[in-house]
């Protein structure tokens, strides 16, 4: 599960970002000129448009819960929004641990204009941190009112305000993207002759054998499977179990959408138990790195880079640096194809997310914001067509080109893009964390370059054109099964939780750090027994049954309603 959804969304998701250029350098080809070489004329440009506008220059600070390379001072599309806008925005992204981020900030009750709390949002409502959008929206925001319009309602929090603005609402012709997925090294497939894989244990056995066979991959030791664990995205090892018995990407239960009856898959030993088995056996046969339960972050990232990784259960969002890194050095068939697995063939697997947005999630603004009126018009100006576009396929002719009414890029603007420099100086790889629509723009063309279907096509290698063929598909996500729409509620994880709950997330998130890696790593069946009855039997203290009244019923309220 996650809140970052694509990207979810995205993510939802796998979210390359792209900036707008202010000029077109002909004697280099596509390549746009360097942020240093216009910072003078824009801040200059800046100055004038505000004065002609009769706004001053202002400058907003910007925190996002979104571990990243730090964002220059100046990047090509900050600097022509600010050309644009008269606004300038300094941004922090995360270092260290979410909670003890924010809970310095509450502690000294000091905020940054503008927050990007990801799942954390409760702990700056609760501290009284976020100001309420909705009349500001109402009376200054046509743009964004007009993009939220049919999740106005679903948006509010349980005291009737509106206090984030989620990124990537469907929009016309929604995205289809694969977030969620046990992913595959390609060349592992390659390798085994494309075969058929639809179960976790046909899986493992192709990412055992393909080990024995290449146990070092230039230099290192092969990582038949990969594990991340760091602070909060241990749900990758938490929740896995749930898309192997045929769920969604939920979170802590299981929905029948044709009863709204909710399953508590945490302690069920045939779903929970069983993965934790199967992983714990492929740990002691040496599957698993050793180090999945000790690295942090970055790390896991390093070693996806490195190529020597052959599989892993994780959402496209959180390895996109390591896809991006992989492709700069060449190391295409290093690259990773997904895979929709259940834990037997009898099982319906359901991966793809159905188009919503992530409720309670997105931009907010704080209490200490220095001006909210010119904020959140600035926040409308975003949310543009026009802008959206600059934000996403930046300038016509300079970066992408329309051929019979269709946006694309030529060979030399995708090749440039690939650079994770040039996309940090080109955008700050950071206008993703402001309301976006996801889908099509009313002429056809998608909002986001990487969901337009020219340039999927355009980036798939004679690798993946094999794999695709092979299977009988055109893209990756046709080779997965269409999201639910009978699941209206989606995703339970999007409930706003009340305080007796938040204690139990807490509690049972805990719970999880504590128990799982340590059945991972057992020694013995006994050992592995034993520490899943203490799991179980700790997890039980809590109010489990609580959590499910209350989430059984607000699945119902959404099914009834939305």
């Amino acid at each position: 599960m996650s809140k970052f959804k694509a990207y979810t969304s995205l993510l939802l998701t796998a979210i390359m970002s792209v900036t707008w250029l202010s000029a077109c350098a002909s004697d280099k080809g596509n390549e746009p000129a360097k942020a240093s070489e216009s910072s003078s004329a824009t801040t200059k440009a800046a100055e004038t448009a505000a004065a002609e506008t009769k706004e001053e220059p202002i400058t907003l600070t910007y925190f996002l819960n979104a571990p990243g390379d730090n964002v220059p001072e100046h990047f090509k599309i900050a600097d022509i929004i600010t050309e644009k806008t008269g606004v300038t925005v300094k941004y922090e992204r995360l270092v260290g641990e979410i909670e003890q981020k924010l809970g310095v900030m509450i502690a000294g009750g000091e905020y940054p204009d503008m927050i990007y709390p990801g799942d954390k949002a409760h702990m700056l409502i609760d501290a009284g941190a976020l100001l309420p959008l909705e009349d500001l929206i109402e009376e200054h925001a046509p743009n964004l009112k007009k993009l939220y319009a049919n999740y106005w309602e679903r948006m509010k929090a349980a005291d009737g305000h509106i206090y984030s603005l989620p990124n990537s609402v469907p929009t016309g012709q929604p995205n289809r993207f694969v977030s969620p997925a046990f992913w595959i090294q390609k060349d592992v497939l390659k390798d085994a002759g494309y075969p058929k894989i639809t179960t976790f244990d046909q899986y493992v056995d192709v990412l055992r054998n393909y080990a024995k066979k290449y146990p070092q991959i230039d230099g290192q030791d092969t990582i038949p499977f990969e594990i991340l664990t760091y602070d909060w995205r241990l749900f990758t090892l938490t929740t896995a179990m749930q898309f192997l018995a045929g769920g969604p990407n939920d979170s802590r239960a299981m929905v029948n959408p044709e009863t709204n009856e909710l399953t508590f898959y945490q302690t069920d030993e045939k779903i929970s138990k069983r993965y934790y088995e199967k992983l714990n056996e492929m740990w002691n046969e040496g599957m698993i790195d050793k180090e999945a339960f000790v690295m942090n972050y970055d790390q896991y990232l390093a070693k996806l880079s490195s190529g020597r990784v052959l599989g892993m259960h994780d959402q496209n969002w959180q390895f996109q640096d390591a896809t991006q890194a992989l492709q700069q050095q060449g190391k295409l068939d290093r690259m990773y194809a997904p895979l929709q697995l259940t834990f037997d063939e009898s099982i319906k697997a359901d991966y793809m997310d159905v188009p919503s947005i992530n409720y309670g999630n997105g931009w907010s603004m704080s209490v200490d914001n220095k001006d909210p009126v010119r904020t959140i018009k600035f926040i409308d100006a975003l949310a543009t067509d026009e802008m959206q576009i600059l934000r996403s396929w930046g300038v016509k002719d300079e970066d992408y080109i329309v051929e019979n009414g269709r946006f694309v890029r030529t060979p030399e603007q995708r090749k440039w893009f690939e650079s994770n420099e040039n996309a940090l100086g080109w955008d700050g790889k950071i206008m993703w964390f402001y309301p976006n629509a996801a889908g099509t723009l009313p002429d056809g063309n998608n909002y986001w370059p990487e969901y337009q279907p020219e340039e999927i096509a355009a980036k798939y290698t004679e690798t993946d054109k094999k794999i695709l063929e092979t299977y009988g598909v055109k893209t990756y996500p046709e080779l997965f099964n269409p999201g639910n729409t009978k699941r209206k509620y989606f995703p339970i994880w999007s409930i706003e939780l009340n305080e007796d709950l938040k204690i139990f997330d807490q509690k049972l998130n805990d719970l999880n750090k504590k128990y799982p890696p340590q059945m991972v790593v057992s020694k013995s069946k006994e050992e592995f027994n034993k520490l899943w009855d203490d799991y179980v039997v700790a997890v039980n203290k809590l109010d489990v049954k609580g959590w499910m009244d209350y989430h059984t019923e607000k699945v119902k309220e959404r099914q009834e309603n939305w």
